[in-house]
């Protein structure tokens, strides 16, 4: 493949997610692209023009473009905050009602599992959404199935009480159908109409995922959330390594950001 193609199929998956692949990345995604022109009948199309024709196989790339990397009651301090402040904060203003929670780039699930165990271990009833636009690591979600990578002995240790139950005897981590249908899986497109979003949502982590935007897309995507999920009075978290590229440039005049500690979050005031 010429780079004239393979910078095409970029701009490709860009305009489809908004996403800009990191140089590294790149790599992936090109030896991705050579494996699959082994694997399919192009005919005579290069895989640009085949890609533009063939919908189940842009889904096919898109899944593996995506970066989906994550584990456990990952940034400890997160977690930590919510059970001490947010959590108990919500419960006392919602009392019976739900507390809605939105993990908006969840991967494979376990960002949402976290969220789920830790507002149900305070006696809150949840409204739990996960949503990705790669339509694997969503299946893997409804599983609920994980290897044992998935709980580290550094980051969220704290909280690896309330997975205790589910860890079986070779470390891996399985939950029961009665938890996983708990959990409201979509495919959502970040980049795209927000007619998909959930609403009234009280939590929304978005974390690692705005290190894949430009600047513009981070503004749009950022305003999508605020005015269409995010309750007021709702919190907002992205990771701790996007907080520098999440400036006053780009926040909607209605979320502002806040420090307890070490840890900074917004709150749509």
């Amino acid at each position: 493949m010429d780079d004239r193609e393979f910078s095409e199929i970029i701009s490709i998956i860009t305009k489809q997610t908004g996403i800009v692949p990191r140089e590294s990345h790149k790599v992936g995604i090109m030896n991705f692209i050579e494996k699959r022109k082994k694997e399919v009948d192009l005919g005579a199309l290069p895989y640009s023009a085949y890609l533009r024709l063939n919908k189940e196989e842009l889904c096919t790339l898109l899944n593996a473009a995506t970066v989906n990397e994550t584990y456990f009651f990952r940034e400890e301090s997160q977690f930590t905050f919510l059970k001490d402040k947010i959590f108990p904060e919500l419960r006392a203003k919602l009392g019976t009602k739900p507390v809605r929670i939105w993990s908006a780039a969840s991967s494979s699930g376990e960002e949402i599992y976290s969220l789920l165990l830790l507002a149900q271990s305070l006696g809150m009833k949840t409204e739990c959404v996960a949503s990705d636009i790669n339509t694997k690591v969503l299946e893997k979600c409804a599983k609920g199935e994980y290897t044992p990578n998935s709980v580290k002995q550094v980051d969220g240790v704290k909280f690896h009480h309330l997975l205790a139950k589910y860890i079986k005897a070779d470390k891996s981590v399985s939950f029961p159908e009665e938890i996983c249908k708990q959990i409201d899986r979509r495919q959502i497109n970040l980049s795209l109409v927000a007619e998909n979003f959930p609403r009234g949502v009280n939590v929304i982590f978005i974390r690692n995922v705005f290190i894949y935007f430009t600047t513009e897309m981070k503004k749009q995507i950022l305003t999508k959330i605020v005015n269409e999920s995010l309750s007021d009075g709702g919190y907002l978290f992205v990771s701790m390594s996007e907080l520098p590229s999440i400036d006053a440039s780009i926040l909607p005049k209605n979320l502002k950001k806040f420090c307890d500690g070490k840890v900074f979050y917004f709150k749509k005031v």
